[in-house]
């Protein structure tokens, strides 16, 4: 039965393909069929209007989240022109340790990471890059909080991680220290750990008998980006652990944190370029003139536009399909994957007197993907990049009497496994396997569009139009 659904599917997602598909290579009424699946009436004829030369008259980049959570997977160092700290929230409650740590002749305290092996394993990672090894240079900063109550660690842990990430953006440490480790990675190691500076026993001291520690690794020189498992995975648990001396003895005492978190850091000392960080949801936000995308649908037309009657709304036409196309400029830019990139698309629409963002839907051209991929990718052969903008552009040219910019913003999305593959989404096989169409986790990259927005775009559209007796 499992079988029988996917072949269903499969039958379905082709049949839509096809729809979508000849909708790129018509300039005429053989499209009724899809017309009417959209809602649209099958007396309108779908053309095409290409506009050529269009520059953008701005274009601004705005970085994105500062703080993420690490509960799944942790990151530390830097990677393209971004560094990733750690943050580990823990609290303890434990007089006898305090007292023992009161006589003791010396103590300790050190963190344990798990390296993520699945990531450095798997057949995308470039196995010639391990192993990692370098002498990192860290900055470990801390916080300490005396605990007031017997239900300390439960007051700890009703804390909001929203509310925590917020306090993580504003960060004064009560404390801080330089130090060096020479660090190794490679593809069995399984256990990375961090002997952290005497001063913060000396805090935790003071701060008995419980306590709230956060402690804030941080790299910004690293040469890589090391990824690690998270604070919620109990097999592969990060430990923060402490080791008194007396006597010639030692006891250990260990805290797995509440919580981790990953703040982000631009490094970037290009202030004027369009640079965007995979994985940081950074935005590019790009404005195109209205005046020469009217002009061009006037004489298209050969009648007004924009529309000047009534509300202005010209409801005469509808853009079944519209596709920025950029020359693309991959210089400048890096990968650590060297996979495929996509760029993910949002417009701007005016709803009401309000702008609203919107997520572009992809349609898919199946001929052209198979031949020869997606077109929305970077790092990738050829050198156009091609976006498509319907649901704004229908909203633009709509409303276009009120003569605002076309306005669209772009993103770096996941990396593509399969650029050839027409379903772009990972699907299930009629054998019960899945096919991964994208990877999932980002690549830490970095691509610069300042190249391509300071040179001609093309739009191209495509019309259902009803004018006259048509």
């Amino acid at each position: 039965m499992k079988k029988k659904k996917v072949v269903l599917l499969s039958f379905l997602t082709i049949l839509a393909l096809t729809l979508s598909a000849c909708l790129f290579d018509s300039d005429n009424n053989a499209l009724s069929g899809w017309l009417k699946d959209q809602g649209l009436p099958d007396s309108y004829r779908v053309q095409t209007l290409t506009v050529d030369g269009l520059l953008p008259v701005s274009a601004k980049t705005y970085e994105g989240r500062k703080v993420f959570s690490a509960s799944d997977r942790a990151l530390l160092g830097a990677q393209a022109g971004i560094s990733r700290d750690l943050v580990l929230d823990i609290a303890f409650r434990d007089s006898a340790f305090f007292a023992e740590l009161d006589n003791a002749d010396s103590a300790i305290s050190f963190v344990a990471l798990y390296v993520f092996n699945p990531f450095y394993t798997a057949d995308e990672f470039p196995s010639d890059s391990l192993p990692y090894e370098e002498t990192l240079e860290m900055n470990v900063s801390w916080k300490v909080e005396r605990g007031k109550s017997k239900d300390f660690n439960d007051s700890i842990a009703k804390i909001a991680d929203s509310t925590w990430h917020a306090e993580l953006e504003e960060w004064e440490a009560d404390n801080s220290a330089d130090t060096t480790y020479e660090i190794s990675v490679g593809a069995k190691d399984s256990v990375v750990t961090f002997v952290l500076p005497l001063a913060i026993m000396e805090d935790i001291k003071k701060a008995g008998p419980a306590c709230r520690m956060q402690i804030r690794l941080s790299a910004p020189n690293a040469k890589h980006m090391y990824r690690f498992y998270g604070s919620s995975n109990a097999s592969f648990a990060t430990i923060f652990r402490m080791r008194t001396f007396l006597d010639e003895e030692y006891k250990d005492k260990a805290a797995s944190p509440f919580r981790m978190a990953n703040v982000l850091t631009y490094n970037e000392d290009c202030g004027d370029c369009l640079v965007l960080h995979g994985g940081a949801f950074d935005s590019l936000v790009v404005e195109f003139p209205s005046k020469e995308i009217m002009e061009a649908l006037a004489e298209f037309y050969g009648d007004d536009f924009p529309f000047a009657e009534g509300d202005g709304f010209d409801v005469r036409q509808a853009v079944v399909l519209a596709q920025f196309t950029f020359a693309r400029d991959d210089s400048g830019s890096e990968s650590e994957l060297g996979l495929p990139v996509q760029v993910v698309v949002g417009s701007f629409i005016d709803s009401m007197g309000t702008e609203l963002r919107k997520m572009e839907n992809y349609k898919l051209n199946r001929p052209q993907v198979v031949e020869s991929g997606h077109p929305n990718m970077v790092f990738f052969d050829g050198d156009s990049l091609s976006l498509q903008v319907t649901l704004g552009m229908r909203s633009f040219i709509n409303q276009a009497r009120n003569g605002d910019n076309f306005k669209m913003m772009l993103r770096l999305g996941f990396p593509v496994l399969q650029a050839k593959d027409s379903t772009y989404m990972n699907y299930e096989t009629a054998e019960g396997d899945t096919s991964f169409v994208f990877l999932g986790v980002f690549d830490y990259n970095r691509y610069d569009f300042t190249s391509m927005m300071n040179q001609p775009a093309t739009l191209k559209l495509w019309l259902a139009t009803k004018r006259g007796e048509e």
